[in-house]
Formats: C-alpha cells, sequence, structure tokens
C-alpha cells in the first residue's frame, strides 16, 4: 500500500514530460471549471422557488396559456373555496423605472405591488425588518438591498419615507436580500397592492379589468387539491369576469409554484408577469458541459496510453521487484485520480475568476459561495474519484498488463494497438464538426430573425417611454426641445409600438369576440414608423379606426363594411385598412390590430411613447436626445432605438449561440491537444517504418504525405458520421422556427473543411520533422 501512495516516480514522470502534463492539465483544469460554472448555474435554475416552506402548497392561476389573471380575483377564490387557505396578488413589471424623487435629484425604480400576506408565501431574507411586520400597514414598503445602497447610501434607510407621487408615499419598514431563484422578478421597492388606485386610472383594474396584469397566488390547505375544482371555478367565472364571459379567456388551470419557471407560456401577453426559465437552453448547457468534459477525459486516456512506453519501463521495474499486477493497476488509479484533483482545485480557481464574466453571459449571478456546502463537497469527492477511476481505467489496463520481458526487449510499444485512440480521434472530431455546424446555422440564424422584414421602419428610431417622465415634466416641452436638435427629423406621439404591442381590448362583430391590439397615436408617429395604408375612407372623427387586413378577416367584415363594434367604447366608424405589420419580433405569433389617429392632444398629453426619427450618425444624435432628456427631466436616458429592442428581444437565441460557439472553441482546442498528442505516439510507433522506407528510397515528400494521408482520413470518417447528425439535431432546432433559413449543403463543408484544416496544421510539424529525421538514428533508437 505504501507503494501505491509514493507518488514520487509519478511527479517526476510529469516533471520530465512537460508536453504531457501540460496538455493533460489544461484540458482537465478547463474542462472541470466549465463542469463547475454550469453545475452552479443548472442547480440553481433546477431549484427555483423550491426553497420556500410551503412551495409544495403553493398554485399561480392561469388560464392554460399565461400566468397573468386580474385583480382581486383571488379574494373572491379565498372567500367562496375552502380549499384555499389564501392568496397573495403580485403586480411585477408594470411599473419599471418609475421616475421618484431624490433630493434635488431624479431616480427610477422598480416596483412590485403584492398583497400583505407576500412574506408568507415566499421566504425571500430580510437583512432589516421582519417578515411579520414588513407589510403590516397599507403604507409600508420593503426595498431590495441593492436599492437601498443606490437610493440612501450610508444611511440607514428603515422608517424613511419614498414618496412615489402626489397621492402616495411610502415608509421603508424592510430592506430585502435581491431575489434570486424565483419566478418573483428582483424588484427595487415592494408595497401593499391596495395602492394601485394611487398609480393608475380606477377604471382599469376596476371589475376585473386589465386581464393579465396580475399574478394570483393561491396556498391550498393542507391535504386539500385546489387542482380538483378547476372545472368549477371556471364555470364560476363564466358568471361574473368579463374575460371568461365574453371568451377572451377560455380555460382555467392551476399551475404548482415549483413548475412554473420551466411551464411554457403559449400567450404573449403573460411574459412580462414573471421571471421565465428555458429548459431546452438549460439541456444544451448541460449536454454542452458534459460533452467537454468528455473530451478531456478522452485526451486524458490517449496522452496517457501514448506514454505507456515510458511508464511500462517504470512498471516493469515495479514488477520485477514484486509488485503485482493488482497493485500497478492501483497505482496508476491513484494517479489518475491524483492528476484530477489536482485539475479540480486549478479549475475551481479559473471558475472564481470568470464567474463574474459567465454571469453577464447567462443574466443570472452565478455564485460559487453558494454551492460550498457539505453535501455538494460529498458530490465533489465523488465526482473526482469516478473521473480519476474512468480516465485511469483504460491505461491502468494496458500498463499493468504489460510483461517485463516485452518491455526490456523494447517490443511492447510496438505491440500496443491504436484502436481506442483512433475510435475516440474520430469521436472527437465528430463532435467537433457537428458543434460547428451548430455554431454556423445558429448565427444564420438569429441574423436572418433580426433582419426579417416587420411591415414598419425600425431604423434610427429612437422609443422613449413617456411614462417615465416626472409628473410635473411636461411632455410637449420634451417634444419641442428635441425637434430644435440638429439630428432629429421628426418626433411622434402615442400609446405603444408594435414592438411593445401596445393595449389588449376585446372587440365584438355578430356576437364574436375577438382580442384585440391597440396602438394610439398621431399621424407623425405613424408616418415615421411608415405604416402602409391600403384604403382611406375619409372618417372625419378626430379618432380614426384603422383595421389591420388580418383584423378585417378576424371580424369577418365585409369589404364595404362602414362599422364596427369595439366593446370597449361602442360602434366606430372604419377609417380604413393598414397593411399588416409584425408585433414584438418575427416569432411573435401575430394578433389582430387596430390603429388609432388621433388628434385629440389631451389622449396623447401622457402618451406612452415618444418617438425619435434621427439623421446623420446614430450614436451622436442619441447622445444628443439623452443630454437634453437628462437636462429637462434629470433622470437617467432609458431610451433605445427600435431595432436594438428588437434584437434584445432574441437574446436567448443569441446566448444559446455564444455558449454553443464557446464550446465549439474549447471542443476544437481540445480536439487538438489530443490529435497533438496522438500524433506524437503514431509517429513514434511508425519510426522504424519510416526509416525503412527512406532507406528503400521513398522521398522526404512521400513520407510526409502517408504520415499526414492517416490522420486526414479520421477527420474525413468524422465528417461522414457527422453529416447525418447535423441534420438530425440543427434541423429539429430549426423546425421551432416558422421563420427560418434553410439547412444549405456548404454548412456541412464549412464545418468539415475547418476542422479538417486545423487538423491538417496540427498534425503537419510533427510529420514534417519525422519525415526530415535521418533513418539511422530511428534505426539505432529502435
Amino acid at each position: 500500500m505504501s507503494n501505491i501512495l509514493n507518488f514520487k516516480s509519478f511527479f517526476k514522470f510529469l516533471g520530465r514530460n512537460k508536453g504531457y502534463t501540460a496538455i493533460d492539465l489544461f484540458g482537465l483544469s478547463v474542462s472541470l471549471m466549465f463542469v463547475i460554472l454550469i453545475a452552479t448555474y443548472v442547480v440553481g435554475e433546477l431549484s427555483t422557488d423550491r426553497y420556500h416552506e410551503h412551495a409544495d402548497r403553493i398554485y399561480v392561476l392561469t388560464d392554460g396559456q399565461m400566468s397573468g389573471s386580474a385583480y382581486p380575483l383571488g379574494t373572491r377564490l379565498e372567500e367562496h373555496y375552502p380549499e384555499v387557505e389564501k392568496v397573495c396578488h403580485t403586480m411585477t413589471r408594470v411599473f419599471e423605472n418609475t421616475p421618484i424623487q431624490n433630493g434635488e435629484n431624479n431616480v427610477t425604480a422598480n416596483m412590485m405591488l403584492a398583497d400583505a400576506t407576500f412574506f408568507d408565501f415566499f421566504d425571500f431574507p430580510l437583512v432589516q425588518g421582519s417578515k411579520e411586520q414588513a407589510l403590516a400597514a397599507k403604507n409600508y414598503a420593503v426595498i431590495s438591498e441593492s436599492f437601498a445602497n443606490k437610493f440612501f447610501g450610508n444611511e440607514d434607510p428603515m422608517g424613511k419615507t419614498i414618496r412615489i407621487n402626489d397621492k402616495l408615499s411610502l415608509m421603508v419598514n424592510g430592506v430585502m436580500k435581491d431575489i434570486r431563484n424565483s419566478v418573483i422578478p428582483d424588484q427595487d421597492i415592494l408595497f401593499r397592492i391596495e395602492n394601485i388606485n394611487t398609480l393608475i386610472p380606477e377604471g382599469w383594474i376596476a371589475n376585473y379589468n386589465s386581464y393579465g396584469m396580475t399574478n394570483v397566488f393561491v396556498m391550498e390547505q393542507e391535504g386539500a387539491d385546489i387542482t380538483s375544482r378547476s372545472k368549477d371555478i371556471m364555470d364560476w367565472f363564466n358568471t361574473f369576469v368579463p374575460a371568461y364571459m365574453n371568451g377572451a379567456v377560455k380555460g382555467l388551470s392551476f399551475i404548482p409554484l415549483t413548475e412554473l419557471y420551466f411551464w411554457e407560456q403559449t400567450n404573449p401577453y403573460g411574459f412580462y408577469a414573471i421571471e421565465r426559465g428555458n429548459w431546452q437552453f438549460v439541456m444544451i448547457l448541460l449536454s454542452v458541459g458534459l460533452l467537454i468534459l468528455l473530451f478531456a477525459v478522452i485526451n486524458y486516456i490517449n496522452l496517457t496510453v501514448a506514454q505507456t512506453g515510458f511508464r511500462a519501463k517504470e512498471m516493469a521495474t515495479r514488477r520485477l521487484l514484486g509488485s503485482s499486477r493488482k497493485e500497478l493497476f492501483s497505482r496508476l488509479i491513484m494517479e489518475s485520480t491524483l492528476l484530477t484533483t489536482i485539475s479540480f482545485l486549478v479549475g475551481l480557481l479559473l471558475a472564481f475568476f470568470f464567474a463574474p464574466f459567465v454571469s453577464d453571459l447567462l443574466q443570472k449571478k452565478v455564485d460559487l459561495v453558494e454551492m460550498i456546502t457539505p453535501l455538494n463537497g460529498m458530490v465533489v469527492i465523488l465526482l473526482i474519484a469516478l473521473i480519476g477511476f474512468i480516465a485511469g481505467l483504460l491505461p491502468a489496463i494496458v500498463i499493468s498488463n504489460a510483461k517485463p520481458i516485452e518491455v526490456v526487449r523494447g517490443t511492447f510499444r510496438k505491440q500496443t494497438k491504436m484502436v481506442f485512440s483512433k475510435f475516440f480521434i474520430v469521436f472527437q472530431n465528430t463532435i467537433t464538426i457537428c458543434l460547428i455546424a451548430a455554431s454556423v446555422t445558429m448565427f444564420l440564424q438569429v441574423k436572418h430573425l433580426i433582419n426579417a422584414p416587420l411591415g414598419y421602419n425600425s431604423v434610427n428610431i429612437i422609443d422613449i417611454k413617456g411614462d417615465e417622465l416626472p409628473e410635473n415634466q411636461s411632455c410637449n416641452t420634451l417634444v419641442s426641445e428635441l425637434k430644435q436638435l440638429g439630428s432629429v427629423n421628426r418626433v411622434g406621439l402615442g400609446q405603444g409600438t408594435p414592438f411593445n404591442m401596445g393595449m389588449n381590448y376585446n372587440a365584438r362583430y355578430d356576437d364574436k369576440t375577438i382580442p384585440f391590439q391597440i396602438i394610439r397615436c398621431n399621424k407623425e408617429y405613424s408616418d415615421i414608423l411608415g405604416f402602409e395604408f391600403l384604403r382611406d375612407n375619409h372618417v372625419a372623427d378626430p379618432d380614426k379606426y384603422f383595421l389591420a387586413e388580418s383584423s378585417v378577416k378576424a371580424l369577418e367584415l365585409k369589404e364595404d363594411a362602414t362599422d364596427f363594434d369595439f366593446s370597449a367604447w361602442g360602434k366606430h366608424p372604419v377609417a380604413g385598412i393598414v397593411k399588416d405589420f409584425q408585433l414584438r419580433n418575427i416569432i411573435q405569433k401575430n394578433s389582430p390590430v387596430v390603429l388609432i389617429l388621433t388628434e385629440s392632444k389631451e389622449e396623447l398629453d401622457r402618451p406612452h411613447n415618444i418617438i425619435v426619427e434621427v439623421n446623420g450618425d446614430p450614436f451622436t444624435a442619441r447622445r444628443e436626445v439623452a443630454a437634453t432628456y437628462k437636462k429637462l427631466t434629470g433622470l437617467d436616458f432609458t431610451g433605445k432605438f427600435m431595432d436594438e429592442q428588437i434584437e434584445e428581444s432574441f437574446t436567448v437565441q443569441k446566448r444559446t449561440l455564444t455558449i454553443v460557439m464557446t464550446f465549439a472553441g474549447i471542443a476544437i482546442l481540445i480536439s487538438l491537444l489530443g490529435l497533438l498528442a496522438m500524433s506524437t505516439y503514431f509517429i513514434q510507433q511508425r519510426s522504424s517504418e519510416i526509416a525503412v522506407r527512406k532507406v528503400f528510397g521513398s522521398t522526404n515528400a512521400q513520407v510526409l504525405i502517408r504520415l499526414v494521408k492517416a490522420f486526414l482520413t479520421y477527420v474525413a470518417v468524422a465528417f461522414i458520421i457527422a453529416i447525418p447528425l447535423i441534420w438530425h439535431f440543427v434541423n429539429g432546432w430549426l423546425t421551432d422556427y416558422s421563420y427560418r433559413i434553410e439547412l444549405s449543403p456548404w454548412i456541412y463543408v464549412v464545418a468539415g473543411m475547418f476542422c479538417l484544416i486545423v487538423s491538417f496544421v496540427t498534425v503537419f510539424i510533427q510529420s514534417y520533422q519525422a519525415a526530415i529525421a535521418n533513418p539511422v538514428e530511428n534505426i539505432k533508437d529502435n
């Protein structure tokens, strides 16, 4: 046993073979770094909201398509059904970037409204205050730790007042750690939802209006089953909830809190209410991370097998001195485990260093410190032992089975075959080619989506959120100042853009109820966006209702229809027809649209959107617009170019692309290191053959071609195997998009040729050195 634990000779071997050591440590350390970072992210994603004490009894009320519901529908549920212990309404992301006065400066805050039962449902830790008293009074507020630092600095925020507007001032009664790993978004200020009427007109939520804007969380009684009452509850809602009565909402289900994060919402209007996870992205990340680890293990096997000639002499000596095969086998496994342990520690240091960059990439904090627990420590020990055993198994079998006499005669190295190594090289190249093809395809598809025609102008147009303006700030003053800038062409006012989809209402025609998106704007706003009007009936009303082509079809209007019944405001004449344009982005399922052109100044006195058409250099124009905005409002500028908004809406796709490209690059590097090791081993084994060929007249060029050809054959075999795999997986990914590129044959060619060229460069130098070597020296060595 003492011989097994004495690693002096192993360290001496590593010191003499610095190239082998560097490649092994690099491959394993980088791979384990990715494993550590990915594991931290995946554990966080999979544990979302599972840490709450009552998580197994909490559900969110949905219509089967989106999580949003209506306020105060949960209160009615609690009163009517004994299965419900308590409810909690939450309203998030409705009041983001709200201007708040802080002394002489204006700051913006993201606000969340909830019932007083919020901390009965969610176990978010408080830094200051108690959960029992945090929201006890209507004017109490809980602020996030980061907002407390930003707003109050070094002052103690407890008991301080935050003035939201003329109607609402809040007293800080708690400071909460920033929310993580939850469907509840991290917001700056949390206060009682009863204050909602101080923020919006009362009619917006009266009679369960603005359906979808509120999440209704339900805690069922212990032993009860609220899901079994879904049909009965829906029938009851059909008697008094307008969205159910008019047929706009046709389903009802209770989704467990622990499943909500990865629950697929098919209705686009619920996308803003909660944090949502992407199960496919998590699986892609996990799968590619495991592939990288597999590559590193394969490299270790290849490299160690390549060094069998050197280690076999040592092991043969130990056999002659009395060590058994079992002891040699155990020793080699222990050496592999030791190297894995060192690599893990290096990988852990690298993980801490790169964690901030990975957090930015994934748009989620990757906190390695939180992963340091006794349980995770045991998992790490088992992981190291498993990797060490798997990586060392084949080399241990090959070397421990070597007969001392064969090693002494020098025949052992010649007898060692490359069957496994050839398989591993083909396997690595196959995966690498697939990753390259996936990267190219994703890049082209994301570019295709971003540049898709939307049916309106989106270039050089800045969208400013008008509802972020301070209460005392006149919109007209800002518009006048902006129009004075030389970089500004036009300024338009409106309620909603095609990207944010405007407001959702229901229209009725011939007893049919259809949900519509409403965009209300002035003529200049419409001209800037370049809406194409197919027909103008020259209606004299100050508010002109133009129907999109899809709206006419949805209502089954006749060509000569003159009016339609808009349930929110009664009948209106059809002012004309506007050509269909895309809402949000090209992957969004489109909806019928009503475009209301208005001349009423009162309607647009507080517009949701101010769009600014700029000229010249867009970055210079944005700086000028931002400076004017800052001067008049005192707020940081949050406006964005519309094409920038569209591009950001593909964050998940771009993030997946970045991940796959990063792993493709690492896979290529690790594969080439393995190929480098195996080419060294291959050339060493064939040194005598090379010498004999040169003695019998083969030229350096002929020998070089023969050596390089042998390795490029493995790449060719990998390419043939990769073709059906690329088609299966990449084509399957593309089918998720109705607007997609064709899987062109040249994508296969690019992936294969790239791998072929890089492999050629890798083995060429060593092959060239072997080809020009003096054959006499090789014959002497063998």
